[in-house]
């Protein structure tokens, strides 16, 4: 691990924080120093407050709060939030506490690494010292941070002058004027063992009306290409959820306090059952058009108790959902006739997307006439029926790359896709890709509706059709594998997703089993991120032995994808008249 130092704005130190580099900051922070105090920090006299450090005046803060004004705070209360401290994205900041300013809290704990290596004698801090800040003061909370220094934190004159507290606390005191802090400093040498002693000290103080914000800024360093491929690595394993995962990152390659994501993630997970939604992920080399050879990453991450139903604040980023197995044909015709059923089934999924595209597995051929009798296993729609609710449901795309597709031979693979076409809804087969935005999708089936369990049916030559020269486009390798109601992947799938992870996607999201394994897994280092199985979306198979999810995709302009899953009802069993 290597030791850094960072300035306050940019992301090194004074010694490498040259003209040419400070002239790339918006003209607001070039007003300001360029560099934190070389010197050692030192505390005020007596019982004083820290003072506002090396911000001289409010209109920076008062800018970016202004410009974030008309953003929609949550609608349920937030637990945590992850945000920047250099001020090259001050908007950033202010969107996050914006974002959690519809609730009160009355406790803040900020998690913080030491930039500048002055913790001494112990591997976190705190302080039992105010804050003055150019928007007014903060007090501590001194019944918090007592305990903290009871049971060994360092009472440390370092918050003097650290830009990982001092940036954000006019932020939180607009958002929060009544809120007592409680600032924790994390050393960059601290272990996995000092990790879980915080956590187990912070765990107290957390509680409905505390907020933990992790001041955090993420790849340092790289040119925008690698530093993309950090990044990606860092939210694919943010999407897992696991703790454990992250000693797979390395600091300051993926971020510049593993420490305090350690924490972050823990007590989120234990003390308050809250999952994550990304909101921004951005790379210092977007704000200026210089080529630079050393960036900083930013990220803007928040922690809820997230309903399926939420939507939890627009991103700067393209949304798209991922669905499993669909059909409109058996058992689903029938059901899907009667308005009142038809209304509760395109409710719940509206209600889950909020009219994002939508993509789906297709099963099956769209006719135009469907015969009377077929074989059980045999799945033909109207087309009078699957048209309509494909579009009433935004679909932006089906893939046809399953053991349905070809039902009814050739002819009904045609026929599907004249009426796919003649609808404007475009389609993609086995080893075909389907660029929409800045995503980019490929089709691949392992399974012949007459072949055995598999079939071989992926190819290295399909593989290859993962590849693509744009880096800054996320490929998704959307998949139909495995067996009906397993949710494990065999030998056979494990060898295939690391095929696909070793060709460059960046997500790999799986259909077919019918029941929905509901966990998103990191491949390799977090190259790769997995929804094995999908399960069912729209499938003519009740609840007692199916299940069914979305796959969220958040697409950054920087070219990273920020994934989640969401909970579906078994929309057949939704369909069907409720009982009498």
């Amino acid at each position: 691990m290597r030791q850094f130092v960072l300035s306050p704005f940019m992301g090194r130190g004074c010694r490498q924080a040259g003209e040419g580099q400070r002239r790339l900051l918006p003209a607001l922070a070039a007003l300001l120093l360029a560099c934190a105090p070389a010197f050692a920090a030192s505390c005020p006299e007596g019982d004083g407050r820290f003072g506002t450090g090396f911000y001289p005046g409010p209109y920076l803060f008062e800018t970016a709060i202004a410009a974030e004004k008309d953003y929609t705070p949550s609608k349920i209360r937030l637990s945590g939030l992850v945000v920047p401290h250099h001020l090259v994205v001050p908007r950033l900041i202010a969107r996050g506490f914006r974002a959690a300013s519809g609730f009160d809290y009355d406790r803040v704990i900020l998690l913080a690494p030491d930039h500048f290596l002055r913790l001494k004698g112990g591997e976190f801090a705190t302080t039992r010292r105010g804050f003055d800040t150019v928007l007014g003061p903060i007090d501590v909370d001194r019944e918090a941070t007592d305990a903290l220094l009871a049971a060994g934190a360092v009472d440390s004159c370092l918050f003097a002058d650290d830009h990982g507290v001092l940036a954000l606390l006019p932020f939180l005191r607009h958002a929060f004027p009544a809120a007592k802090l409680v600032p924790v400093s994390i050393s960059i040498r601290s272990k996995r063992a000092d990790w879980e002693r915080l956590t187990a000290l912070l765990r107290p103080l957390t509680g409905e009306r505390a907020l933990i914000v992790q001041s955090t800024d993420f790849s340092h360093y790289h040119p925008h290409g690698p530093a993309r491929l950090f990044d990606q690595q860092t939210l694919n394993l943010i999407a897992e959820g696991d703790p454990d995962a992250l000693s797979r990152l390395d600091q300051p390659d993926h971020l510049d306090s593993l420490a305090s994501l350690h924490v972050q993630m823990t007590l989120q997970r234990e003390a308050y059952r809250a999952a994550p939604v990304v909101l921004a992920s951005e790379n210092q080399q977007e704000h200026t058009r210089a080529q630079l050879d050393e960036t900083t990453s930013y990220k803007l991450i928040a922690f809820g108790r997230f309903r399926p139903t939420d939507a939890p604040h627009e991103p700067e980023a393209e949304v798209y959902y991922l669905a499993g197995d669909a059909h409109f044909g058996r058992a689903m015709t029938q059901a899907l006739t009667d308005a009142d059923a038809a209304e509760r089934v395109a409710e719940a999924v509206l209600a889950r997307t909020h009219g994002r595209p939508l993509i789906l597995n297709l099963e099956g051929a769209i006719l135009p006439n469907v015969p009377e009798s077929l074989p059980h296993m045999t799945i033909a729609m109207p087309q009078d029926l699957a048209i309509p609710w494909l579009k009433r449901l935004n679909v932006a795309a089906v893939g046809l790359a399953n053991n349905h597709a070809r039902d009814l031979g050739a002819a009904g693979v045609e026929e599907t896709k004249a009426a796919l076409d003649q609808a404007g809804i475009p389609h993609f087969g086995q080893g075909e890709r389907f660029d929409i935005g800045g995503l980019s999708l490929v089709g691949l089936s392992d399974l012949d509706s007459n072949g055995p369990p598999y079939s071989g049916l992926i190819t290295p030559e399909l593989l290859d059709r993962l590849l693509v020269k744009d880096a800054t486009r996320p490929v998704v390798a959307f998949a139909h594998w495995g067996r009906e109601y397993v949710t494990e992947p065999s030998p056979r799938e494990r060898e295939l997703a690391e095929e696909m992870r070793l060709r460059g996607a960046a997500v790999i999201a799986g259909a077919h089993p019918h029941v929905a394994d509901g966990r998103l897994v990191s491949l390799g280092g977090g190259e790769a991120i997995m929804a094995y199985s999908l399960g069912n979306f729209l499938f003519d198979q009740t609840a007692t032995d199916t299940s069914g999810t979305l796959l969220e995709l958040r697409v950054f302009r920087q070219g990273t994808v920020a994934a989640r899953l969401i909970e579906l009802p078994n929309l057949f069993d939704l369909a069907k008249p409720a009982p009498r």
